[in-house]
């Protein structure tokens, strides 16, 4: 084999490495941002303290947690009131406060925050708060930004185990 067709060879050795590394990179790879709803962790705080417990960042753990929080927002609105009345005197338990990755497309940047789920003790009604920076065309009043709902129990039992 003559100098050129060695370096040909090389080249294109390099080039299917290089092709290669990257299918494998990808692989590695579980989860989209899509699959994980922008998620990039979740911190847990006990609302009793507001000391901080724990932060998921496991994309399979991430993953688990969007798929099961799917809320029901048909009827949100006539029930907001009924559920906020139902939690009254109730002990907050845990508060649930979700980072998404910031939408730039260079450079990672810091995770903000988007929302802030609160359990409640001896009920499967929680508290939703979007966060302000999450909305960032316009301001809007916090009792618009606060929703209740009520859960399963497995979603609950989800919840308390990712606390625990």
């Amino acid at each position: 084999m003559n100098k050129k067709g060695c370096i040909k060879t090389g080249i294109i050795l390099l080039f299917v490495l290089y092709i290669c590394t990257g299918c494998s990179n990808r692989q590695e790879e579980k989860y989209t941002v899509e699959d994980l709803g922008g998620l990039a962790e979740i911190r847990i705080f006990s609302a009793e303290d507001n000391e901080l417990i724990k932060t998921v960042s496991d994309e399979e753990q991430l993953y688990q947690y969007n798929q099961r929080l799917n809320f029901d927002a048909s009827d949100i609105e006539e029930r907001q009131s009924k559920l906020k009345k139902s939690l009254k005197g109730a002990n907050e338990q845990y508060r649930f406060v979700a980072y998404k990755r910031p939408v730039a497309r260079f450079g990672d940047g810091e995770p903000e925050e988007n929302f802030t789920i609160t359990l409640y003790e001896d009920t499967n009604i929680i508290k939703m708060t979007v966060s302000e920076e999450s909305i960032k065309a316009f301001s809007v009043p916090e009792e618009f930004l606060a929703f209740y709902f009520e859960i399963s129990d497995e979603e609950m039992d989800f919840l308390t185990s990712l606390a625990e």
